[in-house]
C-alpha cells in the first residue's frame, strides 16, 4: 500500500466494493413499518405545540391589514 492509499483510508476510510455485500445491504435498510396511530398522536402533538405561535402570528396580521 502506497502512503498516500494509507493517509486517504486514515482520512476517509476504507474503500467499499461497486457492490455491497447482501448483508451490508440488509443493515443499512431495516423494514419501516407505519403506525397509523402513533402518527396521529405526533400530528396533535405538533398542533398543540405551535397552535399558540399561529394565533399570534394571525392576530399580528389581522392588525397589520386593519391599519391599511
Amino acid at each position: 500500500m502506497r502512503r498516500n492509499d494509507r493517509m486517504d483510508e486514515f482520512l476517509f476510510g476504507k474503500r467499499r466494493n461497486s457492490e455491497p455485500e447482501q448483508e451490508e445491504i440488509k443493515k443499512e435498510e431495516p423494514k419501516k413499518e407505519f403506525n397509523l396511530m402513533e402518527t396521529a398522536g405526533t400530528i396533535m402533538e405538533t398542533y398543540e405545540q405551535l397552535s399558540p405561535y399561529v394565533k399570534h402570528l394571525k392576530n399580528h396580521a389581522a392588525k397589520y391589514i386593519k391599519k391599511k
